[in-house]
């Protein structure tokens, strides 16, 4: 009963930021307080919310007598001039406004995100300029499932998703949500796999879709990769007429979209990515070269083996994942705690580790499942227990990731 009444409020929050985003398109712009330009602003208090606040970026060259595309930024850990932060420079370039809740979270069973999302999309046409054709939303770990999710119940009202390190759940079947989709991950991230899934799936139903994997574990995506995810929603915006083309726009952007691919030294890398050009400028530029490219490279021997390779990583990186559950389960049933070398060995840290030292792709999926079992070791499981628990589970997280 008490997963169905979670569902059941989850969908009721859905209809609400739903409903909200409805009333954001069908209010015009009020005059409201002047918010400094050029400049990030860590705290506006929403009108209909004393309690949600928000940090807000507006470009140096705003102007309220034109609209402008706005991305409203989900932080997972109600970080809002943090997470702006990120979006600034590319906000300023391609002239975005930035409005970054200080009140949404992930990991929470009281999340005030239904309420921080609605006070957001409540407030922001009474003091901002906005395109309603071109409203985007960004969220990191839970709260880039929130976006996507927010985004589907509204029902074409969202141009697009930023996702980083998000997932999906298997049940989520593979069709068009209706928007843009850009992913993102670190190739140590825990939540890389479940990134590359939704991917795929928005692939077979051919949505509109790219995914970049940057170095680096379970983080927000560097700034200057979530400036190529502003500057890849541009072009979806030209490619669906509700921005003015700008062929010189466009020629930058494919010449070093090109340039990264023909200097990738992964061919399966580069293969991905030529076939994701194609994708991305088809209708802007001529791609038929970079299609018939990603293709012919697909049949080299090289890819051929590289995806061997990343089936036999991603089969390390499932089964031991896979086994991580019943061990938890286990530990927290256990009256008497087993001392840390024997919860390591259980959980197969040291094989884990001397696979981990190898640079390939089964050693980057080891670290992976290292990074799956250090939040759980490291964060999660420290919030149920206490006493020698406790104590295990930080000498084993220290095996892990040794203190400095």
């Amino acid at each position: 009963m008490r997963c169905g009444e979670r569902r059941s409020g989850y969908s009721r929050g859905m209809r609400r930021i739903a409903l909200a985003i409805l009333m954001l398109l069908a209010v015009p712009a009020l005059r409201a307080e002047p918010i400094a330009k050029g400049q990030i602003v860590d705290k506006v208090v929403a009108a209909s919310d004393a309690e949600m606040t928000y940090a807000v970026y507006l470009p140096s060259a705003y102007a309220a007598e034109r609209k402008w595309p706005v991305v409203f930024v989900l932080d997972p850990r109600r970080r809002g001039a943090f997470a702006a932060e990120l979006f600034r420079e590319a906000a300023e370039e391609y002239g975005w406004i930035v409005i970054s809740s200080n009140n949404t979270e992930s990991d929470s069973a009281n999340a005030p995100n239904t309420r921080a999302l609605q006070a957001m999309f409540a407030d922001a046409p009474s003091r901002f300029s906005i395109d309603e054709r071109r409203i985007y939303l960004a969220g990191f770990s839970g709260t880039a499932n929130l976006a996507f999710s927010v985004a589907e119940a509204a029902k074409g009202t969202i141009a697009g998703v930023i996702g980083c390190s998000g997932w999906l759940p298997q049940t989520w079947k593979a069709h068009d949500p209706g928007f843009a989709w850009f992913g993102t991950a670190g190739n140590l991230d825990f939540n890389y796999l479940e990134t590359r899934s939704i991917d795929e799936r928005l692939a077979s139903a051919h949505a509109n879709h790219r995914v970049e994997f940057f170095a680096g574990s379970h983080r927000w995506a560097p700034k200057e990769l979530l400036a190529r995810s502003v500057a890849w929603m541009e072009l979806q915006a030209m490619r669906a007429g509700t921005r003015p083309p700008d062929a010189a726009l466009v020629s930058r952007l494919l010449d070093a979209d090109v340039a990264a691919a023909r200097i990738e030294p992964d061919a399966l890398t580069a293969t991905r990515r030529f076939d994701a050009i194609a994708r991305t400028f088809d209708g802007l530029a001529d791609v038929n070269a970079f299609r018939v490219h990603a293709a012919e490279l697909s049949q080299s021997d090289a890819v051929k083996k590289a995806l061997a390779e990343e089936r036999r990583a991603t089969d390390l990186e499932n089964s031991n994942r896979d086994r991580l559950p019943a061990v938890v389960s286990a530990f927290l049933q256990s009256d008497e705690p087993p001392v840390a070398g024997d919860l390591a060995r259980r959980l197969g840290i040291n094989y884990l580790q001397s696979i981990a030292k190898d640079q390939s792709r089964r050693g980057l999926a080891a670290q992976r499942v290292l990074e799956s079992i250090y939040a759980q070791v490291g964060y999660y499981l420290p919030q149920q227990v206490h006493g020698p628990k406790l104590v295990t589970l930080q000498n084993v997280a220290a095996m892990i990731h040794p203190p400095h």
